[in-house]
């Protein structure tokens, strides 16, 4: 509970400036009327301005007058009065912090307590530097003793105009001042919606597990004014609307939509939290900043005071941009902000894919969206499809919304409200509503190349007409219209699928129902003719496929164990063009995935290797990705990764045979899990017990250190064949993988004991098959499909 009675002293450096007057004044009042200040309190204004103690307190009191309706003798207006003090001097004169601490001490001595003080910078962002080291040197910031008298410093930002200032500044911050004591203040945070955005996500159970990239298509968070900047015109024009807003509001606005979920919502974890997403921003390239990223400013821009004849600041911007979290793989998120729009929209929009198949209205793509919206109205509006009412005999659908309106905005006055938290935070001592340090170095990292980049020549800077939403369009069809789907700008997804067995068919079944156009090749072509039948394009000649395909050319490789891969590609590639892409996802050595790799590469043809976990349930619905090749070749082909993985289930490798290496040593260590599942499985068939195994696998699977899906295949075993597992071979079948792992370690010079002891154990079941051996086929048929025989 915050300590309500501790004397007080906040210090205000801007005391008659522009934040002081919209912000700050109004949001320390509403908090006196509401007796949430410290009981014994002193409010003690810094400024140049030469005032008298009542012309400041006047000051106050016509901030307070118009900002707030009241009356000069409302008598709560003349308490808070009691409250204000007035300091004059000169920010970058150190007298002024001499004899500031003299007025503190006295005020120290008067209440015969060390008071707890807090700075307030309402500075600009340049005089930072210099006032943090004034502070510092007068012993102003200095607690009095660990149990008595805290000090904290509050900046607003931008906090620098670059990740150089910004870490010049932090530096010399972390010098002064511990990381407790530094209130980074982005008044967005402070907003009522936003905070309930973690509420809405982990309080409650409805989205959270479908709150990742294999349930959603896309994420647009937008900041659009009415407002120009008048009146700010020399401090704007040296920012410009992305690191005016951009750097600070819609990347905190991003990390509560993406944030993994904190196990509590204390400023530590929920600050590490948010912290950890910024982190995974991809930093663009130069490449894709040209086409990734928008910029416009606005007519009239240039007549404002204080802004630059042929002024480069852009007063408009969109930018896509993704998450390299396993959680948002492929997922777009465009942000989007501009000022003299026409309309004032403030929200957040989180589209869900098309259902598949979908019973939408005829000729519909209906996707569901949830909104988080600011402003004009706080609410969250939640899109779905209803049956129409009636009796045709056609049930019809229809778009509803359910709108929950957080709050009528009579009464409130923009920032205000912000600010009485953010003040009341700063206090009581919680930071979860500031920036920590380690959040401003991500948001700089991903910001700073942008920035970079605008400044140079190439990057074009568009022109609007004020108080129209034409800009807005323009820049959709330019950000969204591009690379929407890495694979085929159209719209039109296609691959073909050469080998259609248990795991190449599944995968085939898979992107028919994501709307891929899927064309099948199989040697058995009874295959071939049911894939047909489920919306595949069959294919019996190689040479017409390679004719249908439009380029560049996808192929996925899913041929079994004993089909030479190479008769295949030896077949394949002489038809192919330049740039076509192969993906080999079939169990293969890595050095032969290395061998083939080098032999495209001189014909110019792009190969990927994927290791694929997961069995035929896995490429069916959803398996375990391990991609290999070169990055850019998996960055263009991650919305097909994508549409084939288990939510946050493709991780890249680089090089050729990378993904195949990871495979197999997953397969190596398979080999041992497995051992040892179905040796202990053993010793609880032959215990003098009557214990029923299936429960076992049960109760193992609930919680439990060996916790797996290999526990929960074995459970399904002993459920459908019992315990016996009568007629199911003791003689166990091995594949090659976890051989070639062994293989691969000797060639490192390490032992692999347990995984060679599997792979020996598998070789001579052959002639002394056991109840073990039962146990590991009935597994491998459980999540391979494998023989039981």
């Amino acid at each position: 509970m915050p300590q309500r009675n501790v004397p007080t002293v906040l210090i205000i450096f801007g005391a008659t400036g522009d934040l002081m007057t919209k912000k700050i004044a109004p949001a320390l009042f509403n908090l006196f009327k509401k007796d949430r200040l410290p009981k014994m309190l002193r409010i003690v204004g810094v400024a140049r301005r030469d005032l008298s103690q009542e012309d400041f307190k006047k000051h106050i009191t016509d901030i307070l007058v118009k900002r707030l309706n009241l009356k000069r003798n409302d008598k709560q207006l003349q308490d808070f009065l009691r409250f204000i003090l007035f300091h004059q001097g000169k920010f970058e004169d150190k007298i002024t912090y001499s004899s500031l601490a003299t007025v503190l001490g006295r005020t120290d001595n008067e209440w015969k307590v060390c008071a707890n003080k807090l700075f307030y910078l309402a500075v600009p962002p340049e005089l930072y530097e210099m006032m943090f080291k004034h502070l510092h040197s007068s012993g102003l910031t200095l607690p009095c003793s660990p149990d008595e008298g805290w000090t904290r410093v509050l900046v607003e930002k931008p906090f620098g105009k670059d990740a150089k200032t910004a870490e010049r500044v932090d530096v010399l911050l972390s010098k002064l001042f511990k990381e407790e004591q530094i209130y980074r203040i982005d008044h967005y945070l402070g907003k009522e919606m936003l905070q309930n955005i973690l509420s809405f996500r982990f309080s409650n159970n409805l989205f959270e597990q479908s709150w990742n990239s294999k349930f959603i298509e896309k994420i647009e968070i937008r900041l659009l004014e009415k407002i120009g900047v008048e009146g700010r015109g020399p401090f704007y024009d040296g920012l410009g609307a992305l690191v005016d807003v951009g750097q600070n509001h819609l990347l905190q606005m991003l990390t509560l939509v993406t944030m993994d979920h904190p196990k509590n919502l204390s400023a530590e974890i929920v600050r590490r939290k948010r912290k950890e997403i910024l982190q995974t921003l991809k930093i663009m390239t130069a490449d894709e900043i040209k086409i990734d990223t928008f910029r416009a400013q606005y007519d009239s821009y240039q007549k404002i005071e204080g802004v630059k004849n042929n002024s480069k600041t852009e007063t408009y911007f969109k930018i896509k941009t993704f998450l390299e979290a396993a959680r948002w793989q492929g997922v777009p998120i465009y942000m989007e902000s501009g000022k003299r729009l026409k309309d004032q929209i403030k929200e957040i929009i989180v589209t869900f894919k098309h259902v598949t198949p979908c019973l939408c209205p005829p000729g519909s793509h209906y996707t569901n969206r949830v909104t988080f919206s600011i402003e004009p109205l706080e609410a969250i509006r939640i899109s779905f499809l209803t049956k129409k009412p009636g009796l045709g005999s056609q049930v019809e659908v229809v778009s509803r919304n359910f709108n929950f309106v957080y709050r009528k905005q009579a009464g409130r006055i923009q920032y205000i409200e912000e600010y009485e938290k953010l003040l009341l935070d700063c206090i009581e001592g919680n930071q979860l509503l500031f920036l920590s340090t380690d959040e401003v170095k991500a948001m700089w990292a991903y910001i700073d190349p942008i920035v970079t980049s605008w400044k140079k020549e190439g990057i074009p800077l568009e022109r609007y007409e004020p108080d129209r939403n034409d800009i807005v369009k323009v820049a959709k069809k330019i950000i969204e219209g591009v690379r929407e789907l890495a694979i085929d700008i159209t719209g039109h997804k296609e691959i073909a699928v050469l080998g259609l067995g248990k795991m190449g068919g599944n995968i085939a079944r898979q992107l028919i129902d994501k709307n891929w156009r899927v064309y099948g090749w199989n040697r058995t072509k009874s295959v071939t003719k049911q894939l047909e039948k489920e919306g595949m394009i069959g294919i019996n000649d190689l040479k017409e496929l390679i004719e249908k395909l439009k380029r560049p050319r996808v192929f996925w490789l899913m041929l079994p164990q004993g089909l030479p891969t190479d008769d295949v590609l030896r077949q394949l590639t002489p038809f192919l063009d330049r740039d076509d892409i192969i993906i080999d996802a079939a169990n293969a050595f890595y050095k032969d995935t290395v061998r083939r790799g080098k032999k495209l590469s001189t014909r110019g043809l792009k190969f990927i290797d994927v290791g694929i976990s997961g069995g035929p349930a896995g490429a069916r619905y959803g398996a375990s990705l391990m991609v290999g090749g070169e990055r850019k070749d998996f960055d263009y082909l991650l919305p097909l990764f994508i549409d084939i993985a288990v939510p946050s289930g493709v991780q890249f490798f680089p090089g050729v045979g990378a993904g195949h290496f990871v495979k197999m040593v997953h397969n190596g260590i398979e080999y041992g899990m497995m051992q040892a599942l179905a040796e202990g499985f053993t010793i609880l068939k032959k215990a003098k017990y009557r214990l029923d195994l299936a429960k076992i696998a049960d109760v193992y699977n609930h919680g439990s250190v060996i916790e797996s899906k290999l526990v929960d295949w074995l459970e399904n075993a002993f459920k459908f064949y019992t315990d016996s597992l009568k007629n199911i071979s003791g003689r166990v079948k091995h594949t090659g993988e976890g051989e070639w792992t062994v293989k691969t370690a000797k060639e490192l010079k390490m032992r692999t004991k347990i995984i060679e002891e599997a792979l020996r154990f598998r070789i001579e079941s052959e002639k002394n098959p056991s109840y073990t051996g039962k146990i590991l086929s009935a597994l491998r048929n459980q999540f391979g499909g494998h023989s039981l025989k």
